[in-house]
């Protein structure tokens, strides 16, 4: 099993940004190396629904692809939330999986409140999105 390294302070900060963005769907990249994340970047959410889906800014992920290619760290995945929702893949998610290499973190948001916090990757044999070890 896959293991995501991610640090209480960058947890708490996803979960902050969640709540603010309550009641719609928070949305940004996680940067680093491998399954270590050292960094998240908040994007805007450009969904004409984002109550119930999010779109990360394509020019927020440009810039961090083109810093990755330059020796920066690099784009390993992204966290939303599930406003009112469980922190499990959506089927949306399921069909938005369009890079097999990137991690997804999901954040269920209850009445305004930061709850579960759980991460995913893609499965090589059924292309679907599973559950990964968080480690802090």
């Amino acid at each position: 099993m896959k293991t995501l390294c991610l640090s209480t302070d960058l947890q708490e900060r996803i979960r902050a940004h969640c709540v603010a963005s309550y009641p719609h769907e928070a949305c940004g990249l996680l940067l680093g190396q491998g399954g270590n994340i050292t960094h998240m970047v908040p994007s805007p959410n450009l969904s004409d629904q984002p109550a119930k889906n999010f779109d990360i800014d394509p020019a927020l992920i440009i810039q961090h692809q083109k810093a990755g290619r330059e020796g920066c760290e690099r784009i390993v995945g992204h966290y939303h939330s599930h406003p009112d929702g469980q922190a499990m893949p959506s089927a949306r998610d399921q069909a938005q999986n369009y890079d097999k290499d990137l991690i997804w973190v999901i954040v269920q948001v209850t009445d305004g409140v930061a709850q579960d916090i759980k991460a995913f990757a893609t499965a090589p044999q059924s292309g679907q999105l599973t559950a990964i070890l968080l480690n802090r």
